[in-house]
């Protein structure tokens, strides 16, 4: 969902070779109370608690009705100011009224042992994890409906049903839209979601944020959706039992992520989407890499939650528990280039506010059809530039292009030059820094020649200007769930007049006026161009980092400077002159000046062996 790439799955699971294709935050939480005990209809009577003579005979199976009555919160219990809706669930498909319908099967992921199992070995430190037990808990009540059932008085009840009711509602209301509005039946079958879900380590890991509560269990702060073939990746390393088909997993912290039906809504849209569109981790383009493709998933998985919700607002309780300002708020402009960024979630906020505003000029109904018109023929590589371009052709075929192109173009998601002013750059909000990949942190092949940056920077240089110092500094920390590397030197590639090539043939290749290798001094790189690095009449320069390592690596501060005088000591110094031709001593000798003391005679032998060594050395071609 949001950017909670959670400890949870990520780590524990294996955290995964097979990671979901969508996730949400990383902050540490709390840890939960103990399991509240629920009290649910089918439950076994107690040993001392002997049921009337003729309960056997008197008790009837509740009716399966056709149209079951249920609570719910329409939106979340922040949104909703706390107020249950009641609502008329789908015909449940099972014969005991389990919530099984023809479009989804729920399971609440008890914390109790019989969970999935597995060993990996971590490095040489082998651990058991231990998943929760999936099962159907909800049952009708005897007059056939489900209004027993509502939310716990513990928000971090691990085990509580109504989340298993949220979940069966909200992913009947997201599948009739797709399927009733836009003709779509690839999910016409019972897709598996999963509530409540936690687990256990044995011994527990030594990682901040991922110790266990009380009761042993470990909170999940996450929700994803979870292809069969990520599964399947999962299995195979970790001797987990196959998990047939896809599924939607939700997480229990110290709130139930269920309970929010925008986050059930944004990741039943990643299950829409599917595994062959919108899944390329980057392309390269002529800025450099470009992570547009992940980026619009999320960015359509929000706006198709917005549009059913009809408000711009994702995540206000499930995001909003964790981390406020995170949640994702469409109605809020985010444009290319200023806020295209390495993660995808943030990236993705720039086609979902564009697309909100669409929605706003031209209409719920008409926006949805240019969206899903578009985003039915994206492939796994589809760019901000080519979705652009199919948006505006679907908003022609629509006749409001009129309308719509000015948006697209403002949003940048047509005619976007990714190149940002450099200099004064520090992180704010939830911009965590410039992540900069390695040759193998994407695992992209081509990248021999080094990875480009996601974006390229322009600078000024003034006519006549002795010089102008650019410096960056890099994040200290390592790797990990957070992203990028420790500091490594970054090659700096300067193009004046236009901004670097970036072509790809057998390995990305680059067009530039020069590249540079300042050395780095602890976690900064700077470096002084002077001379004929600089044309003399000014101009505007672009530069693009290019990461020679093997990881990535995050800026988190730029700085420009245009040198008054000559640069002092001490700074990386490059002019751009041509090394002089190495001197020989006496000037330029004559032809034949090594021949001292030749004859006739002497050249005669030397001319005579020349044949004899051309023909040798024809000889040895095949």
């Amino acid at each position: 969902m949001s950017r909670w790439i959670t400890r949870g799955l990520s780590a524990a699971l294996a955290l995964t070779g097979a990671a979901p294709l969508t996730a949400c935050d990383d902050g540490q939480q709390p840890a939960g109370d103990p399991p509240i005990e629920v009290a649910l209809p089918d439950a076994a009577p107690q040993p001392d608690a002997a049921p009337p003579p003729d309960a056997a005979v008197d008790a009837a199976p509740p009716p399966i009705l056709d149209a079951p009555e249920a609570w719910v919160y329409e939106n979340d219990p922040i949104t909703d100011r706390g107020e249950l809706s009641q609502v008329i669930l789908n015909k449940s498909t099972d014969p005991e009224g389990r919530l099984t319908s023809d479009w989804v099967q729920v399971f609440n992921c008890l914390n109790e042992d019989g969970g999935v199992t597995a060993m990996p070995d971590l490095g040489g430190f082998q651990i058991t994890v231990q998943l929760c037990r999936e099962e159907q808990t909800v049952r009708p009540d005897p007059d056939g409906h489900y209004l027993s059932i509502e939310p716990p008085a513990d928000a971090s009840d691990p085990n509580d049903p109504f989340a298993e009711v949220m979940m069966y509602h909200h992913v009947n209301r997201a599948h009739d839209y797709f399927k009733g509005t836009h003709g779509f039946d690839g999910l016409d079958f019972p897709l598996t979601a999963i509530v409540n879900l936690q687990l256990k380590t044995d011994p527990p890991l030594p990682i901040p944020g991922f110790q266990p509560g009380p009761d042993g269990w470990i909170e999940f702060a996450n929700a994803a959706f979870f292809p069969e073939e990520s599964w399947r990746q999962l299995a195979a390393q970790f001797g987990l039992p196959p998990r047939d088909g896809d599924s939607i997993i939700f997480g229990q912290a110290q709130h139930d992520f269920s309970y929010d039906a925008r986050v059930i809504l944004h990741e039943y849209t990643h299950a829409v989407i599917g595994t062959d569109r919108l899944q390329a981790p980057a392309v390269v383009d002529r800025y450099g890499l470009d992570n547009s493709p992940r980026s619009m998933n999320e960015g359509l998985a929000d706006y198709f939650a917005a549009t059913l919700a009809d408000d711009p607002v994702v995540g206000a309780y499930g995001i909003g528990q964790l981390a406020p300002d995170l949640v994702r708020d469409l109605s809020e402009p985010r444009k290319c280039p200023a806020d295209t960024t390495d993660e995808i979630h943030d990236h993705g906020k720039v086609v979902g506010s564009a697309l909100w505003a669409v929605r706003n000029a031209v209409g719920p109904q008409a926006a949805d059809g240019i969206v899903w018109t578009a985003l039915s023929q994206f492939t796994m590589d589809t760019t901000h530039a080519e979705a652009g371009e199919l948006f505006l052709a679907a908003a022609t075929e629509a006749g409001l292009a009129e309308q719509v192109e000015p948006i697209l173009t403002d949003f940048g998601l047509l005619g976007c030059e990714r190149v940002l002013p450099f200099g004064g750059y520090r992180p704010t909000g939830d911009n965590r820094g410039i992540v900069v990949e390695g040759k193998q942190s994407l695992g992209l092949f081509g990248l021999g020649n080094g990875s480009p940056a996601y974006k390229q920077f322009r600078f000024e240089v003034p006519a006549g200007a002795p010089g102008v110092r650019l410096a960056w500094t890099q994040s200290n920390q390592g790797g990990g769930f957070g992203g990028g590397g420790g500091p490594t030197a970054l090659d700096l590639a300067v193009r004046f007049g236009e901004p670097v090539g970036v072509r790809v043939e057998r390995q990305v290749e680059f067009d530039h006026d020069q590249r540079h290798e300042p050395p780095l001094a602890g976690t900064g790189q700077a470096i002084v161009l002077t001379g004929d690095c600089l044309p003399a009449d000014g101009g505007t320069g672009y530069l693009l980092w290019i990461n020679d390592g093997l990881s990535a690596t995050t800026i988190i501060g730029t700085e420009y400077e245009v040198l008054a005088n000559e640069p002092a000591a001490g700074d990386f110094i490059v002019d751009c002159r041509p090394e002089p031709e190495p001197e020989v001593d006496g000037g330029v000798p004559e032809p034949d000046a090594g021949l001292d003391g030749g004859s006739p005679e002497a050249d005669a032998e030397v001319d005579a062996a020349l044949p004899e060594a051309d023909a040798e050395m024809d000889a040895g071609v095949p």
